[in-house]
Order: structure tokens, then sequence, then C-alpha cells
């Protein structure tokens, strides 16, 4: 039996008069990819505000979920598979490697990537256009306008490509949200930012006048031709890092 690990981060506090915040960006390495493959089905439930993950487990196991609830879906152990399966297939991963990660046979996970494929062709037509740029020039390039250029052998490059172009771009809607915040309201204290999440602290008397300013900065599109706007989730408290409770941004 192992001892329940604490809570680090109730050890930081926010000084006295302030609220910490935390914000993470909402479900932003899938969007990305669902923007960047040009998948308008994923675009449209994205948007529409949809449970994707449970949209998803729908489309690929219409007989296994049929009657379920949504909340049927997520307790069961299936919906962590076809998250990590979908996850998986999107960043290029060999059926092999899903089928010990989920424990299935090689036949199910094959089975599983030709039925994404066939649901979503736009993503196997993602693949293959990272693909050419890998071979013909070495690189690939997110919407940000950054390169990654790679001098391994181009064989056993896609799946790392395919990762870095969602991953470096979410990376960048955080850092960018950052700048703005420390750019134009040096009264709000940034704390940490990490990969797509950043945590600061703003004076809590001022919270109805910040938090809308807040909004307005961090949430900046990926410049694609159908601009991306990934959502920010907030949670704030008075207490503790740790003791930050989910909240909907003002309106």
């Amino acid at each position: 039996m192992t001892a329940p690990l604490p809570n680090v981060r109730k050890l930081f506090i926010p000084d006295p008069g302030y609220t910490i915040a935390d914000c993470d960006l909402s479900g932003a390495d899938a969007q990305v990819v669902a923007w960047d493959a040009g998948d308008e089905a994923l675009k449209s439930a994205f948007r529409a505000g949809l449970k994707v993950h449970i949209l998803n487990c729908r489309e690929m196991f219409p007989e296994k979920v049929k009657g379920w609830s949504d909340d049927a879906i997520k307790a069961s152990p299936l919906y962590k598979q076809n998250k990590q399966a979908v996850h998986a297939t999107n960043y290029g991963a060999h059926f092999r490697t899903i089928a010990v990660t989920n424990g299935w046979t090689n036949i199910e996970a094959e089975r599983f990537q030709s039925r994404w494929f066939s649901i979503h062709p736009a993503i196997r037509n993602w693949h293959s256009s990272v693909e050419t740029s890998l071979r013909t020039r070495r690189m690939v390039a997110n919407r940000f306008g950054y390169t990654r250029t790679y001098f391994d052998r181009v064989d056993q490059l896609l799946p790392e490509g395919l990762a870095w172009i969602p991953q470096s771009t979410v990376a960048l809607v955080s850092f960018n949200g950052a700048i703005a915040l420390r750019r134009h309201l040096p009264e709000v204290i940034l704390l940490v930012q990490v990969h797509d999440s950043l945590v600061f602290q703003y004076p809590t008397d001022r919270e109805a006048e910040l938090l809308p300013k807040i909004k307005s900065l961090v949430f900046n599109p990926v410049p694609y031709e159908d601009p991306l706007t990934i959502p920010w989730g907030l949670a704030t408290s008075t207490k503790s890092w740790g003791h930050c409770e989910d909240r909907k941004w003002p309106t």
C-alpha cells in the first residue's frame, strides 16, 4: 500500500491581496491536428463545443457503446483506450504500438486505424503532406512560421515531425499569451508558463476589471486561413495554486 502524495501546489500561495489563477488550453493538440489537417468534421465538432473524445468513441465503436450515455462512455476503459489510440494514430504510431498500449490484438489495432482513416481521410492526407516535406526539405513548419530541420534518417522521422507541429503551436499560443500579459497588464504577475498553461496572480479587488482584459489578451488565434482560437480554461483561488477551482470567464 502506498501513502497518498501531497498536493505540492498548495505550497504556492498568492501574495496578500492577490488571487492566483491557473489557465490551461483545453484539448489544444487535437484541435491543432484538426486544423492543420483540414478535417472539417473534427473542426465542426470542436466549434460546436462537443465532447470530441466521446464523439470519437461513438464513431469508432458504434456497436459497443450503443445506448450508452456520455457519462457511461467516459467511465469505461474504452474511453481511455480510444483516446490513446486516436492520439497515437494522429501522431503516426504503428498499430503494434497501439496494441501493446491498449492490450488489444494486432488485428484490433490495425482495424482501429483503418476505420479512423476511413472516417477522417484528411488525417491520412496530412500524414502524407508532412512526410513529403520531410523527404524533400527535411523540415516541418507550423502556422506561426517556425520551422524545424531534421538530420536523422527520414524513414524514422514522421512521428516526430507530426508531433512537433501541434506541440510547438500550442506552446507558442501559451507563450504569446504570457508575453501579451507581461506587455499590456504589468499589474498581472506571471508566475510560470509550462507548455499549455499559464499561472499568474492579480489584485483581488480588481478582478472584475482585469479578468476581461486577461481573456482578451490570452485568447490569441493561430493564423490558419480559417483561424483557430483554442479556448483557455480558468481556475482561481485566494488560498493557493493547489486550491484553484474551475470557473467561467466573464462574458
